[in-house]
């Protein structure tokens, strides 16, 4: 059988300069942030999430619309802001939107048998000869009884 290279190269594998690259532009993301921050009020500058650029464009994102649409009053502000910060020639500034990440709802759909049908188990369980069976249904009855006073809260 050949042997079949691996296409995945660890990053210790790479050469200091690419990580360097990218640490300087996360600095200059990080310097264009705190002056994007500088130049709009307190009140929206908190809703100022994060910025990124490439070439002569900026994107900054904010989490959602109502900031978006108070941020572009500033448009302009903004855009002399970042063109005095001597951090590169940037010609145009978008705003976006991230939304947040909204957690579902975890609830409880499983059915579970009622306290009549426990009662049954837990005699059912106390009639059976063999340990093994009696020990898994007295099991069996102590967690429905768990789960149903679980369920009812």
């Amino acid at each position: 059988m050949p042997y079949k290279k691996n296409s995945f190269k660890p990053t210790l594998d790479y050469r200091s300069t690419i990580l360097s690259g990218y640490k300087q532009q996360i600095a200059i993301q990080n310097k264009l942030l705190v002056s994007i921050k500088s130049s709009v009020p307190d009140r929206l500058a908190g809703h100022i999430l994060s910025c990124a650029f490439s070439d002569q464009k900026v994107s900054m994102y904010t989490d959602s619309a109502i900031w978006l649409s108070q941020l572009r009053f500033y448009h302009q502000t903004i855009l002399n802001t970042l063109l005095s910060s001597k951090l590169g020639s940037f010609q145009s500034l978008d705003i976006k939107i991230i939304p947040k990440k909204i957690q579902p709802e975890t609830k409880d759909n499983k059915t579970y048998p009622s306290m009549d049908n426990v009662t049954f188990i837990l005699d059912a369980a106390e009639q059976q000869p063999d340990n093994l069976l009696k020990n898994a249904l007295l099991n069996l009855a102590k967690t429905f009884q768990k789960k149903s006073k679980n369920s009812d809260n």
